[in-house]
């Protein structure tokens, strides 16, 4: 098994520490005065910090901070340094600061991967995703395109011999699946949405590698393909097939095709802030975002402003408030920033079932995730969120820590949405939530850059940023303080759904 090594960013950051002076304007309005005794804290938390972190965080040093890539450890290298000069400690394995997960990661071998059809070349290794396959293939093939509904159509048996099979199907395709059991295709490529093509693979599961090569490719490509041999350049849609369609082309296309595979250990970055009072020091607030993104997929970066730099920059600020502040929280603060989100949930997932510290002593979790942007769609301009934030599942399992976080709120005044509990299980808060962990979880909503190469610096708001920031911390202070809180009833859950 290879460890990626943890290496230094190859550029310099300054960090400007001290206390700024108030900004009372950067709350919303209406925000009542912040409790003396978590003030200086507060103000320590500005938009400019919120900017200057986050491109770090958004940096081509980085280069989207994809799991199991080598810009996702720097950036956890970097984000134990900021977390040591805000005063907290090492809480990972052996005294250092990362808790280290085991993966298995398949990536296509850009330079080796192509299609060409004839002397021009269709297809570079960076239009190519990962499928459930590693080894090398290189042949000269005819191609049958195909779209299928989840009934197969009728074939013969080996129709596919000898043949490529580029194929769009309306469930997912397995080595298992008739068309390649009993089609007996040569080589397979599947067509799937262009978002969800990847070129690298990375997951806690071993698999049983294909033994008939499978590929990827998005439906932009794909039709690239069935245009280079003659076949409809729109035969392949963004829609699930929903009726069977075989077409065979006389073209033949040379297809080299190498997938790598590797064993790694990538972190999850924990560090930990003892409370004041000894005795309720084994207690632990718990705050955390995931640090991953998409990295370099086919060729491109996705810098994952967004998703999730800017949860990433707002416990940053936390780290800096909590040490920056006179009165320090009673009880200790875990705080986590967590590898492979994206991949589903991977590390946080891990910490739950492989806690460094027990689970019981944990008095609620905080998770912030994609606070950087107004909520914007088709029917909602961005300019209608500059002040909003979704509070998801904040009752799920105690009212109690929702009116705490309410009560914290009246000294930033966001104003709360409560429609997007269908991301409840979508980001790493879920993980502990599944342990009886209350736990809370701010939303900024999607926008159109969400998992694109577009999410960067351009229309961040810094100011929200900075605010989830203030009003976690608060939040976590006053957490504290109150210790463990009282779990709902089932007849409390049923009435509090938001």
């Amino acid at each position: 098994m290879r460890i990626l090594p943890l290496l230094r960013p190859t550029f310099l950051f300054l960090f400007v520490a001290g206390i700024c002076c108030p900004d009372v304007s950067a709350q919303y309005d209406g925000a009542t005065e912040v409790p003396q005794r978590f003030r200086e804290g507060f103000q320590s938390i500005t938009e400019k910090d919120s900017e200057s972190l986050l491109s770090v965080l958004a940096s081509s040093d980085f280069a989207g901070r994809g799991t199991g890539q080598e810009g996702f450890m720097k950036a956890a290298q970097w984000f134990s340094r900021q977390l040591a000069d805000r005063g907290f400690q090492p809480a990972g394995e052996d005294g250092s600061w990362f808790q280290m997960l085991p993966f298995n990661v398949t990536q296509i071998d850009g330079e080796f991967t192509k299609l060409n059809i004839g002397e021009t070349s269709v297809l570079s290794g960076d239009d190519f995703g990962v499928e459930n396959y590693f080894g090398t293939f290189d042949g000269k093939l005819p191609v049958t395109f195909a779209r299928v509904t989840k009934k197969r159509p009728e074939f013969e048996e080996g129709a596919f011999a000898g043949r490529l099979l580029v194929v769009q199907s309306a469930n997912r395709i397995s080595a298992n699946d008739v068309l390649i059991v009993k089609g007996r295709p040569e080589c397979v490529i599947v067509v799937d949405r262009d978002s969800r093509v990847r070129s690298q693979s990375v997951s806690q599961l071993t698999k049983t590698p294909s033994a008939v090569p499978l590929a990827k490719l998005g439906v932009t490509m794909a039709n690239k393909l069935t245009a280079g041999c003659e076949i409809s350049g729109d035969f392949f849609e963004e829609k699930n097939p929903e009726k069977n369609q075989l077409m065979t082309s006389s073209s033949e296309v040379d297809l080299q095709l190498r997938v790598d595979h590797e064993s790694i250990d990538v972190p999850n970055v924990v560090g930990w802030y003892p409370g004041s009072d000894e005795s309720l020091r084994e207690e632990h607030v718990c705050i955390g975002a995931h640090l991953d993104h998409l990295g370099i997929q086919r060729g491109s970066v996705y810098p994952g402003a967004d998703d999730n730099g800017s949860g990433s920059t707002s416990i940053l600020q936390i780290a800096r408030a909590i040490d920056t502040n006179a009165l320090k929280p009673k009880r200790s603060v875990l705080l986590m920033a967590f590898c492979a989100e994206e991949r589903g949930l991977l590390g946080s997932k891990y910490y739950a079932a492989n806690p460094l510290r027990p689970l019981q002593d944990m008095i609620c979790m905080l998770n912030i995730d994609m606070i950087g942007r107004n909520e914007e769609s088709d029917k909602e301009p961005a300019s209608e969120n500059e002040n909003t934030i979704h509070l998801v599942g904040s009752k799920k399992i105690s009212n109690q820590l929702h009116e705490l976080t309410l009560a914290a709120n009246q000294h930033v005044n966001f104003v709360f949405e409560y429609d997007q509990e269908g991301v409840y299980n979508r980001s790493d808060h879920a993980s502990f939530a599944k342990k009886g962990v209350p736990i809370t979880f701010l939303f900024g909503g999607f926008t159109p850059h969400y998992h694109k190469p577009t999410d960067t610096l351009d229309g961040i708001n810094f100011t929200k940023i900075a605010n989830c920031a203030r009003l976690d911390y608060l939040t976590l202070m006053m957490a504290a303080e109150h210790g463990h809180f009282e779990k709902n009833t089932d007849e409390d859950t049923t009435d509090s759904q938001q």
